[in-house]
């Protein structure tokens, strides 16, 4: 899902797809490797992954879980735990976008409440993309086709405070 919110993010062009790609880096690269996670979970020993790893260091074409399958050091179940944990130690992509200051964490939970939405109503492959046109009041298009609006952020203003010359003559 954190995916298909930052390509929707990307179509409504709150990002762009420099942004979208960075963010996507910083979450592969603080993964756990899987490796990792299998000895966090106790489902290989050291030992075990360390022969894993010179067993993939000399069959290249061969990755982690595919070797720890071939050697039957692992099952199916387990090879699909460990893609499961290694998917949550991702940071999720909303988290990411405040973290790098790309948006607030308001905007991001309204924008995600709006993606949110439009799955749910099976728009998924039809979310509208942005325009720099006006937004039009209707929620139909000429196609008679359901288009929801689009989340607006309005400019918080910034009270002026004028200081006056306090000080006694």
């Amino acid at each position: 899902m954190s995916l298909k919110f930052g390509i929707y993010l990307v179509e409504q062009r709150i990002l762009n797809p420099e942004q979208f790609c960075g963010l996507i880096k910083i979450q592969q690269e603080s993964a756990m490797s899987l490796a990792t996670v299998a000895v966090r979970r106790n489902l290989l020993t050291i030992k075990q992954v360390a022969k894993v790893l010179t067993l993939v260091e000399e069959n290249p074409s061969r990755g982690f879980l595919e070797t720890a399958l071939a050697e039957r050091l692992i099952d199916q179940a387990d090879s699909a735990r460990l893609l499961h944990e290694q998917q949550l130690s991702c940071p999720p992509l909303r988290k990411l976008i405040v973290e790098c200051g790309l948006l607030t964490q308001h905007q991001t939970e309204v924008l995600y409440s709006h993606f949110e939405k439009l799955a749910a109503q099976g728009l998924k492959g039809q979310l509208p993309v942005a325009s720099a046109a006006p937004a039009v009041s209707e929620t139909t298009n000429s196609n008679n086709t359901f288009a929801p609006p689009t989340p607006k952020f309005s400019q918080r203003t910034v009270p002026t405070r004028v200081v006056t010359n306090q000080f006694p003559q």
